[in-house]
């Protein structure tokens, strides 16, 4: 059995089981493994959409700095390796396999313990901070899996929390309001650890109420930082970043979007905060880790002819914020839509933002056991438009041929979107290992 086939014989999250809420897990693993995650310094990432980008922006701003940095993320969208980086430098089969030979006996004396076997993102978790600890980075950006409060990833103190936007996913576990949900997200607070947030309305209401309680100092997107763009097309966008302790102006990102001048002004916000805190940041390297930041599978253009975008909008919020750079970058123009979802997620209010700008749809699913099927889901596209062309597809590939007829028939460009794992699956067709 190889490292990575012993990582995926544990219980997965998917949806309904294989999860299990709680610490103890972790702890007992790491207690065990002499506590090597009090040797590194986190900066913690939760929310509902934006971690990865918000990750990326500020690992590559550190890395030009001269840090050395590991970034932990998740799912990946290419190979496994992608989730544990240092220094943009994937983990390799050889640093695998040694950390698992040292893991894994750990991991099943602590699964023959009261507190059961670990799942598969906590064995990950503890395999990346072994890892980053051995190669002694710096910093570690450190993204949740899902939630924040009894997240895998919540075993650790960091220099600083973010939290980016808070929307309504995953609501069979981490609760069905705003107010809930933002409250497991808040859970990654710590006592006199700084937060900062793009977060807005109730669910920052319950962050800062979170941070008031930890005794932890709480910056906001619009009162204490904010972005306001100056530029926008396909080749990027400008912004002008206003913080805390001065300003940036004529900041320039390539990833597309408004939505990723918000989540490029956390990541700003996020480095004057470690600069405070003496970790000294110039401004050359914000500039240039900003300007150099790509990743994949967030609008991503990955073909010309048809124009191709890829983009995991998986939730609602991530559905509109696509809606809304679909509207910007290709006004009064209709596109060709693939979507595929998992069958958990909120799919109407997923739809319903993408579904006005299609000119055909064509409803596919990942190749995993919880996409939804394409039959319920091509009759959920046609609610919301009973005109709307709408072919089906029960592989991703097959849907690519059949929404490549159609863009040529239409003379529309083509927008994939919905599950990273099915984005994971398209990116395969244009970059092949």
């Amino acid at each position: 059995m190889t490292a990575i086939e012993w990582i995926h014989s544990f219980d997965r999250f998917d949806g309904r089981g294989g999860i299990k809420p709680g610490l103890e897990r972790m702890q007992a693993m790491l207690e065990r493994l002499g506590r090597p995650h009090e040797q590194l310094k986190f900066l913690h990432v939760a929310g509902t959409n934006g971690k990865g980008s918000t990750c990326s922006y500020l690992a590559n701003i550190l890395q030009h700095v001269g840090y050395q940095v590991g970034l932990y993320t998740s799912p990946y969208l290419t190979q496994f390796h992608d989730r544990m980086s240092v220094g943009g430098v994937n983990i390799t089969d050889q640093e695998l396999d040694q950390i698992v030979a040292e893991l894994r006996p750990v991991v099943e004396e602590v699964a023959a313990t009261e507190v059961g076997c670990p799942t598969e993102f906590e064995v990950l978790s503890v395999l990346s901070i072994l890892h980053y600890a051995r190669q002694e980075v710096d910093f570690v950006v450190w993204e949740t899996g899902l939630g924040g409060r009894l997240d895998s990833t919540n075993v650790v103190t960091p220099l600083l929390s973010l939290i980016t936007n808070v929307g309504l996913d995953h609501q069979a576990i981490l609760g069905d309001t705003l107010e809930q949900i933002a409250a497991e997200k808040a859970g990654i607070i710590k006592p006199g650890v700084p937060v900062l947030t793009t977060a807005h309305g109730v669910a920052l209401e319950v962050i800062k109420r979170t941070a008031a309680q930890n005794g932890s100092r709480c910056l906001t997107f619009g009162d204490d930082f904010a972005s306001e763009r100056s530029r926008f097309g396909w080749e990027g966008q400008t912004f002008d970043w206003r913080g805390f302790e001065g300003e940036l102006s004529q900041l320039q990102i390539k990833m597309l979007g408004e939505h990723q001048t918000v989540n490029a002004s956390l990541a700003v916000a996020a480095c004057q905060a470690l600069q405070e805190l003496g970790y000294p940041i110039d401004e050359a390297s914000v500039r240039a880790g900003l300007a150099s930041t790509a990743w994949a599978g967030r609008f991503e253009v990955v073909a010309q002819d048809p124009l191709t975008v890829l983009d995991g909008a998986h939730n609602p919020e991530g559905a509109q914020a696509l809606g809304a750079a679909l509207r910007e970058l290709l006004p009064q123009r209709k596109v060709v839509l693939i979507v595929g979802v998992m069958a958990d997620k909120a799919i109407p209010e997923v739809l319903a933002p993408l579904v006005p700008l299609s000119a055909a749809v064509v409803v596919t699913r990942a190749n995993m056991p919880r996409s939804a099927q394409v039959d319920q889901v091509a009759k959920m596209v046609k609610s919301l438009d009973s005109e709307l062309p709408v072919l089906t597809a029960q592989s991703v590939a097959e849907a690519f041929r059949l929404a490549a007829q159609q863009a040529e028939e239409l003379g529309c460009p083509l927008v994939c979107t919905g599950s990273l794992y099915m984005i994971s699956e398209a990116r395969a067709l244009f970059f092949p290992n």
